[in-house]
């Protein structure tokens, strides 16, 4: 209810401020002493009065002290124009009344006001018509009226400015409010600027932390199996010396075992990056889990139950079945180092849908197959789960794990065109699922039905052998020789072009990717130039799978990754001379 209190306490300051103005009657009556008796009447009655020869000296003295005009009917005869041009010069809040004197004319008997009104300019409309003749009463009460409506004019006037100057306060302090929110924006994006460098210098820290983390469990699972390779290396060595030939065998056999969990573990680093080399083939999911069974019972040991759970009719699916393998260990061991105390674990297959990887309408069509690794264990929380993928992420002790294991079964799934999902809560286990691309084929493809072991000996071609690395050029010359080849070797690619630009007689090139200069894959290019129907095998550390990198590959070439066997290696060759040049080999 206070509301209507301030506005009239407003509205009384204002009449206050315009009491002085628009008191001043201008009073224009052209014939005898009509002008000089109204003003000596007005002024008798207080108000003050100023007489104006005509409209052009009304005109001009029109400002805010005039609050009305009288005039006669005769004053507006000549020419009204000077008095509209000066009210429509006026402020749009200004509109002066006029208070006009008008004889009533016989046309017009019954209402000459009226007759009157019709005879005004257009632009006259706040008029006061008063008929001749009138008593000084009526004169007073018509002036005293128009003077009123003035000052509500003069009130109007002044409410408007007061509503301008509060825009403009308003506006000022928008302006300034505004200003105080730029600047605080602008401390905002300070913090966040601040905050942002800070959480990159806290993921720095981490990733050095896991880093270290990472060479910690590396290093020490390196130096357990280089002890294994030297320290048989050594006894054998110590052995020949003393002809002691006997036992030999055994030493030799743990020496390349310890090789081999070497060689696993750099799968394992080049998994989680996604640089492995993949040998996808069609298989039966199915059969090569019942094939690992006896040795999941070994990893997980006798407190825990194993169960195999194999959806029948599954399709077959597109996989490297070692890769598969390895990741299907590492979730074993991860099941059983979750259930110290025992428990159950469970393998376990099925059909899915979907379509991670973008391999197209007719890859989703096909599906997927889910093969699930579920545990009773002690599970993650969220902050935990949120992780498990992560490279280097491990909650093992230090020297006791790479953190490799999940992120390599992630980049295996990744990198076969599936994916890999896990489910995990405290006290009720964790599930892990890796989904794999089913195949088109209707079999395996199997081994030759004879089960003979095919001759790798070769019959006196040749084989120009590129390798940067010493140890490794020896090792291939050394087998390509035992074998029946002649080599050729060369430690770089820029000294095989004159070899292969010679005439001289080539069945094969071996050469490593990673060359220094000319790389491997550019050297192959060079070989094509000078002997197109060259037969070319590229040797790597890593690689992405050659479906993945579509034209690495030409007609008669092929990869395979270090290390590899010797057997391997003879195989691959014979493979290559008896495909010769007609199509790529993969």
């Amino acid at each position: 209810m206070s509301a209507p209190t301030v506005l009239s306490w407003k509205t009384a300051a204002v009449a206050h401020r315009t009491a002085k103005l628009g008191r001043k009657v201008l009073v224009c009556a052209p014939f005898g002493r009509d002008a000089e008796s109204v003003a000596a009447l007005l002024a008798k009655e207080g108000y003050e009065a100023a007489v104006c020869r005509d409209l052009t000296d009304v005109a001009s003295r029109l400002d805010d002290a005039v609050g009305a005009l009288l005039l006669t009917e005769e004053a507006l005869a000549p020419d009204p124009a000077p008095l509209t041009a000066a009210l429509d010069a006026q402020e749009p809040w200004s509109d002066v009344p006029i208070v006009l004197l008008a004889t009533p004319r016989a046309t017009a008997a019954s209402w000459p006001t009226e007759a009157v009104r019709l005879r005004l300019p257009e632009r006259l409309t706040n008029v006061i018509v008063l008929e001749r003749p009138l008593g000084a009463v009526s004169l007073v009460s018509g002036v005293a009226s128009a003077l009123k409506a003035r000052q509500k004019q003069f009130e109007i006037r002044e409410l408007i400015e007061e509503q301008r100057r509060a825009a403009q306060a308003l506006d000022a302090q928008v302006k300034e409010r505004t200003a105080d929110l730029e600047q605080a924006l602008h401390r905002l994006r300070t913090e966040m600027a601040e905050r942002a460098r800070a959480e990159d210098h806290l993921r720095q820290a981490q990733k050095m932390e896991a880093v270290g983390q990472l060479t910690g469990g590396i290093a020490h699972d390196f130096n357990n199996m280089l002890t294994g390779v030297m320290g048989s290396l050594d006894i054998i060595r110590r052995r020949i010396a003393s002809g002691r030939l006997d036992d030999i065998d055994r030493f030799m056999e743990a020496a390349t075992a310890s090789a081999q969990r070497a060689a696993n573990l750099t799968q394992r680093l080049l998994a989680f990056s996604r640089r492995q080399a993949l040998d996808p083939k069609p298989l039966d999911v199915n059969v090569l889990i019942r094939s690992l069974g006896d040795l999941i019972k070994r990893s997980i040991g006798e407190n825990v139950a194993l169960a195999l759970d194999l959806s029948d009719r599954l399709p077959l699916i597109v996989a490297d079945a070692n890769q598969l393998e390895n990741a299907i260990i590492n979730l074993v061991i991860n099941a059983r180092d979750a259930m110290p105390d025992g428990g159950e674990l469970t393998v376990s297959t099925r059909a899915a849908d979907g379509d991670p990887a973008g391999r197209g309408a007719g890859a989703a069509a096909r599906g997927l197959v889910a093969i699930t690794i579920t545990d009773t264990g002690v599970g993650m929380d969220e902050t935990t789960l949120a992780q498990v993928f992560e490279p280097f992420f491990t909650t093992k002790p230090i020297g006791q794990g790479t953190g490799l294991g999940l992120s390599m079964v992630y980049g295996f799934a990744t990198q076969s065109g599936g994916k890999a999902e896990i489910r995990s809560a405290p006290g009720r286990g964790t599930s892990v699922a890796i989904h794999l691309p089913a195949s088109d084929a209707e079999k395996v493809e199997t081994a030759p039905a004879n089960g003979e072991t095919p001759s790798f000996h070769g019959a006196g071609e040749s084989v120009l052998v590129v390798e940067d690395e010493p140890a490794v050029r020896q090792l291939l010359r050394e087998v390509l020789e035992e074998l029946g080849y002649e080599t050729v070797e060369a430690s770089d690619g820029q000294s095989a072009l004159p070899i292969l630009s010679s005439n001289r007689k080539l069945n094969l090139m071996i050469s490593d990717v990673g060359l220094p200069g000319i790389n491997g894959r550019q050297l192959a290019e060079e070989a094509r130039r000078h002997r197109p129907d060259l037969p070319i095998l590229l040797v790597t550390g890593y690689a992405e799978p050659a479906a993945g990198r579509t034209g690495f590959l030409g007609a008669s070439m092929s990869l395979i990754t270090k290390p590899f066997t010797l057997e391997i290696v003879a195989a691959k060759v014979r493979e290559m001379l008896a495909h010769g040049k007609d199509r790529p080999l993969a």
